[in-house]
Formats: C-alpha cells, sequence, structure tokens
C-alpha cells in the first residue's frame, strides 16, 4: 500500500458521545474503542488521503504515535484532526516548555493497516513508563 503522508492540527475536544467517564462507568472494552480511539478528519482530507470505508490512521507528535480509525466529518475544519479526550489522544500530547500541548498541535497522519491500539496495551505502556 502506498504510504501517503500528511501534516494535520490536532486538537482533543470533550464531545458528550465520545465521553471517557462515561465509557468507563457504563461502557465495556469495546465501547471504549468504538467511541475513543477515533479521530475525526475532513470529508475532504478524507479523499486526499485516499482512505476506504474502514481506515485505520497512524498519527505521530513528537510525543507520541497511536493508531486509531478515522471517521469523516464535515464539521471539522479542513487541515484538523479532532480526538476525544482519552488514553488514546494522550499518547500523542505531552507537556512542552511547562505547557500541557493538547490543542494546535502539528502531526503527522499516515493510512496504516496496523490494528487500533487496544486498551490493555496502553495502560501497561503507562506502567511501564
Amino acid at each position: 500500500m502506498e504510504v501517503i503522508k500528511t501534516d494535520f492540527i490536532l486538537n482533543t475536544v470533550r464531545r458528550m458521545e465520545n465521553d471517557q467517564s462515561k465509557e468507563f462507568s457504563f461502557g465495556d472494552k469495546k465501547s471504549l474503542v468504538e467511541k475513543l480511539a477515533i479521530a475525526f478528519i475532513n470529508p475532504k482530507d478524507f479523499d486526499k488521503l485516499n482512505l476506504s470505508s474502514k481506515p485505520n490512521l497512524k498519527i505521530s507528535s513528537n510525543f507520541g504515535i497511536i493508531i486509531v480509525k478515522g471517521i469523516a466529518d464535515e464539521d471539522v475544519p479542513e487541515g484538523t484532526v479532532l480526538m476525544p479526550i482519552s488514553i488514546w489522544s494522550n499518547q500523542i500530547t505531552g507537556v512542552e516548555n511547562s505547557e500541557l500541548r493538547y490543542k494546535n498541535m502539528r502531526v503527522d497522519v499516515d493510512i496504516t493497516e496496523e490494528k487500533i491500539n487496544d486498551l490493555n496495551s496502553l495502560i501497561n505502556k503507562i506502567k511501564e513508563a
């Protein structure tokens, strides 16, 4: 598969339908992945990346890399990636110059056939750090 790499601006957001606390309280591991291991991008960017109907995205920043499902959303500005605040988005956010970086961060977005990062592997990664 051809690798298409594009720079985007990442913003983490709180959305009622993608709430980590709600999923931990009332959901299960499957719903956590479905509701939180996702990234919203504009349909035009979706087309530019040649994403299929079930795309996985590798999103990388200076802080880390995460694999999530890409979802087209017309409300997202072109060139922007929106991710729910969660353990998945926390893998690519961090502290820089004594400031928490979770908004307006430059990230690289690639199409990937890799599996979405599962919750247990993310928890183990945090424990090891």
